[in-house]
């Protein structure tokens, strides 16, 4: 355990009051739709997004595969960013779960434009694979929580709409990019026709969870692809009043994380020897850029550890992530250990 840990917003644990909610939760069979808890939070998660249904899963990585398993036929392609989560943070899964290929496409700090889009995308003419679906990932996390503009989003989801391939949208960290965009509906987050995945266990901070939106049709393709991944659940509304806890009373509070986000952020690219692409920097991510290369990444993550401060590194590059775990405090304990360990 780390006294300031910035590795991951998975990191959060249930506080108190979310610990309350999960003991007085009312449960039943959520395979035969007797749930209670899993049936409000379905139900608020559709009415929040403006959508016919929603389904509760286990994780958000179950969810954008049953998304891909709802959309495509075998043999489609699924046009993604180069380091798109559904591709690159998950095993193979969408080759060997739902038997579609990736076609890539390099986004700028992990945000595609449609005219990408358009140049790749393929209709079912006897040599190519069909497009079968488009998935952008708002916010993006390989991008550093970087945002979709709301007009590049308009765009690839009408350029979808035009070529009847529907758009998948990523939103593990759909929160923060509400949080960041407040003028933003979010029914217009993603496609009219279109679904969206949400996670419920990073930045709010529920044990686990996630659901997936969309049309009742899409809805109930999904959940065949539920079973079908043995990702049906029983008494588990004890995690679904976790997850409608965390919606209810932790999203006000993520433009902190963003907020404490920019000025870390700001302070370590004051720091000879280390750089951070600030522009990049739009909701509780920093990526830091090392340029000594990434064996002294390594050594500044270890050094840091024994400080009390957990982080990542990738390569050259250092990963802090914001989170109810972490404040002004602990960024201030962050940056001025770094600066020290840079003298060092």
């Amino acid at each position: 355990m780390f006294e300031s840990d910035f590795r991951s917003d998975t990191f959060t644990l249930p506080d108190a009051g979310m610990r309350g909610a999960i003991a007085k939760a009312e449960v039943g069979n959520a395979g035969f739709g007797e749930d209670p808890s899993v049936n409000r939070l379905e139900a608020t998660m559709a009415e929040f997004f403006g959508r016919d249904a929603a389904v509760f899963m286990p994780s958000a990585t179950m969810a954008g595969q049953a998304a891909i398993r709802a959309w495509c036929r075998p043999g489609d392609t699924v046009i993604i960013d180069t380091f798109g989560h559904s591709y690159f943070f998950e095993t193979g899964a969408m080759a060997s779960l739902s038997g579609v290929q990736a076609q890539l496409v390099p986004g700028r700090r992990g945000v595609m434009t449609a005219g990408q889009i358009e140049a790749v995308i393929k209709h079912p003419e006897n040599e190519y694979a069909r497009t079968g679906l488009i998935i952008i990932e708002n916010p993006s996390n390989w991008g550093g929580g970087t945002l979709y503009s709301a007009d590049g989003a308009a765009a690839i989801f009408a350029l979808g709409a035009s070529h009847g391939v529907p758009v998948h949208v990523d939103g593990a960290r759909i929160w923060n990019l509400l949080a960041a965009e407040p003028e933003l509906s979010p029914a217009a987050s993603f496609a009219e026709g279109g679904s969206l995945s949400v996670c419920f266990s990073k930045g709010l901070g529920a044990p686990m969870g996630a659901a997936l939106i969309g049309d009742a049709d899409f809805i109930f393709e999904a959940r065949r692809a539920q079973r079908q991944f043995g990702g049906v659940m029983r008494q588990v509304g004890f995690m679904a009043e976790a997850a409608l806890y965390a919606f209810e009373n932790n999203r006000g509070r993520l433009p902190e994380d963003h907020a404490n986000a920019a000025w870390l952020a700001a302070a370590i690219d004051e720091i000879p020897g280390l750089s951070v692409d600030l522009p990049a920097v739009q909701t509780n991510m920093v990526w830091v850029e090392v340029a000594a290369g990434a064996e002294r990444a390594a050594a500044l993550i270890a050094a840091l550890a024994e400080h009390g401060i957990g982080a990542f590194s990738l390569g050259e590059r250092l990963r802090f992530v914001t989170s109810r775990l972490v404040g002004s405090a602990d960024c201030r304990r962050a940056a001025s250990s770094l600066q020290a360990l840079m003298r060092a």
